[in-house]
């Protein structure tokens, strides 16, 4: 049976000085915006608050307001949803659950504890589909064949990956880490985010980890925002060449081999395709991320460096 917000008992469950910030964004999907809400608020741990982002047209019909704050973007784009909201968050912490998502019970106790490790930025939650509890993913992975893919998608239980990332979708952060990264890539698409920001963070000497004990649930069989394309094998290539390096004779090589491992697969075979023509958007993108805007850390965790303002500014000037 279908929870609704209309009736809800109003308790504040929010601490003096939070440990964790909880960002639930608005974008076009009200009702799966709805169902995430109701799974936080029922799950809702001690020691947090919960932010809803949205861009300034959602009116709090269900009167929510003691129960969460509401934060203002003025933007539909997920970068600009949990990046205000990053800015407003008052935990140390901050996890980003986004549309059809839906939290479970003590969902963030395994997640949190991996931020004991000094140089952790992000932690990947597995994400599970509701009606078979099967992995859909347990964080992402990039391949000789194909970039930022789910890992464990299918499977029973999670696969421990050395080299792991989150969906900016599903994801815990460092708050300053987070924040520094929202002036860190101009583009709207939130993949493509969620692999720049990967790319950044380990630039910048941290690091990733999956939890693999947080799981939150899908209604789909699939994530929701996994639609392969010709557009996106070409724009990923194109980040990953910015960032490791590679041209038009790499690119070919990796697209070709994803070709003729995804035959059976149209979809696959147009991302893969794409790639081979990365070189064309490698520029267009490179303009698009700023590597000194994220923060970095020492030996100790402790944050170093910080993005300066007056870049940020010279930039939203021009």
């Amino acid at each position: 049976m279908t929870t609704s917000l209309v009736g809800m008992v109003s308790v504040p469950k929010t601490h003096p000085i939070p440990q964790l910030s909880i960002v639930v964004p608005i974008q076009r999907d009200l009702a799966g915006f709805e169902s995430t809400l109701i799974s936080v608020l029922e799950n809702q741990p001690s020691g947090s608050e919960v932010l809803v982002s949205h861009d300034g047209s959602y009116d709090d019909p269900f009167e929510l307001c003691e129960e969460v704050r509401f934060v203002v973007a003025e933007s539909t784009r997920l970068i600009d949803l949990v990046g205000v909201a990053a800015r407003q968050a008052r935990g140390p912490y901050v996890h980003v659950l986004g549309d059809g998502l839906r939290a479970t019970c003590g969902w963030t106790d395994d997640a949190l504890e991996h931020f004991d490790h000094f140089d952790t930025a992000a932690v990947a939650p597995v994400i599970r589909a509701a009606a078979n509890r099967r992995v859909l993913s347990a964080g992402w992975s990039t391949t000789s064949t194909s970039i930022c893919s789910p890992v464990s998608h299918g499977e029973e239980s999670p696969r421990i990956e050395t080299r792991i990332a989150a969906y900016l979708q599903a994801s815990f952060w460092r708050r300053d880490v987070l924040r520094s990264l929202h002036q860190s890539f101009e583009g709207s698409d939130s993949l493509e985010a969620s692999f720049v920001y990967h790319h950044l963070i380990r630039k910048a000497g941290w690091r990733t980890e999956l939890s693999p004990n947080s799981t939150v649930e899908c209604d789909s069989e699939t994530i929701p925002w996994e639609f392969r394309s010709f557009k996106r094998g070409l724009r990923l290539r194109a980040i990953r060449n910015h960032f490791v390096g590679g041209g038009w004779s790499e690119s070919i090589t990796a697209g070709c081999l994803g070709v003729l491992s995804s035959l059976l697969q149209p979809s696959r075979m147009l991302e893969s395709a794409g790639q081979c023509f990365a070189p064309l958007a490698e520029s267009n993108l490179a303009r698009q991320i700023h590597r000194d805007e994220v923060a970095t850390c020492d030996d100790e965790g402790m944050i170093v460096s910080l993005p300066k303002k007056t870049s940020i500014q010279s930039r939203r000037a021009a």
